[in-house]
């Protein structure tokens, strides 16, 4: 991988490999809908012999290989080993500007936001992370605010 030097590269490149790997999540379900009925349906196995199962389990492997489910399922592993390499690249770059720092900022929160529970009603819901996601977006949201702001001034 080249080495990339700059905060707001780096926050590009992250954003348009999770872009492609969303795609290729995407592209993983339409090909799991693909899969025979018995596939999608594990409890069904409840009662069955270790030797029934493992007879299925070589069909599911098949079946997903057929489908090219392995070969996605690859793909994915490759992507989330890319971005981890990327972020932990960004973590090592200072930012050199506000607008860098923003951008990770951003990042940070959109990252946050997407695997934090905001629903109280949610049986995953943790106050305390959904209260430092109130926090992180506050911040982002002031910092967005006095970017523009300066921006208006100096022009």
């Amino acid at each position: 991988m080249t080495v990339i030097a700059n905060t707001t590269l780096l926050i590009r490149r992250i954003g348009e490999v999770r872009r492609r790997r969303e795609a290729l999540v995407d592209r993983q379900d339409r090909l799991r809908g693909s899969l025979p009925q018995w596939a999608l349906a594990p409890l069904q196995l409840v009662g069955l012999t270790a030797n029934e199962i493992e007879g299925l389990m070589a069909d599911l492997s098949e079946a997903e290989k057929r489908t090219g489910l392995d070969d996605v399922e690859r793909e994915l592993e490759q992507m989330d080993q890319q971005i981890e390499e990327l972020e932990n690249l960004l973590l090592t770059t200072p930012a050199r500007s506000l607008d860098g720092i923003q951008a990770v900022l951003e990042m940070a929160v959109t990252r946050f936001r997407a695997q934090t529970v905001t629903d109280p009603g949610d049986v995953f819901y943790d106050y305390g992370d959904a209260r430092i996601l109130t926090f992180l977006e506050r911040a982002a949201e002031d910092l967005r605010s006095l970017m523009t702001d300066g921006q208006r001034r100096a022009s």
